[in-house]
């Protein structure tokens, strides 16, 4: 069994999808649905919310999206009959996190070009961070250098692309800049990031910690 994965699309926030099973796992109800556009935790991102309703009026709110095997569990509220559903995204969510995923790639962006190999990265929100180790030359990053670079950035307004590999990698880029392997959401342009971003870094050990959030979001 694969749940069809739908929520790459970032216009795709509901669909008619048909529920296959529902099943008690400890204290949660799981979902699965043969479709979803709900994006499942993963690749430093959260799991999408939202709700699940059958043609019949019956609703369950989808609290956590997780991914086993090929297969995207919904943890609902409550068991739902199988058949056919609607099923529709908390939409305020989403656009945090995809904003916050968009902000974490053009900060490795940056620091690339300054001789800083990433290494890690988290996109929640009040936790988002991206780590870098250092190359054989690197220049120095403080927050009011990057916030520069960032503030270039958003206003050239570079817009997403992305593409798949034949081993089924999709990697993600904005404008000209490079692309990384990447199965997140994100925003259709850096122009839709706000620019009040606060960013914080710290060396340790010589590796570089970027912590970063939009004041306004999250």
């Amino acid at each position: 069994m694969t749940t069809q994965a739908l929520y790459l699309d970032s216009h795709a926030l509901h669909c008619e999808a048909e529920l296959l099973a529902c099943f008690q796992e400890g204290e949660h109800w799981i979902a699965v649905l043969d479709k979803t556009v709900f994006h499942p935790q993963g690749g430093g991102q959260p799991g999408d919310t939202g709700r699940i309703t059958t043609h019949c009026g019956e609703r369950a709110q989808v609290l956590h999206t997780q991914k086993a095997g090929d297969i995207i569990q919904h943890v609902i509220s409550q068991p739902l009959p199988t058949g056919p559903v609607t099923i529709a995204m908390d939409k305020e969510p989403r656009n945090t996190h995809s904003i916050l995923h968009s902000l974490g790639h053009l900060i490795g962006n940056i620091g690339q070009q300054n001789g800083w190999q990433p290494e890690k990265a988290h996109h929640w929100p009040n936790e988002c961070r991206v780590e870098f180790s250092p190359r054989e030359h690197v220049i120095e990053l403080d927050e009011h250098t990057l916030l520069q670079h960032l503030t270039r950035l958003i206003a050239a307004n570079l817009p997403m692309r992305s593409h798949t590999k034949s081993d089924g990698t999709r990697w993600v880029a904005f404008g000209d800049l490079m692309a990384w392997p990447c199965g997140g959401t994100h925003v259709a342009a850096t122009g839709e990031i706000p620019a009040n971003i606060r960013v914080s870094t710290k060396l340790k050990k010589g590796k570089l910690q970027v912590r970063y959030q939009i004041m306004d979001v999250g």
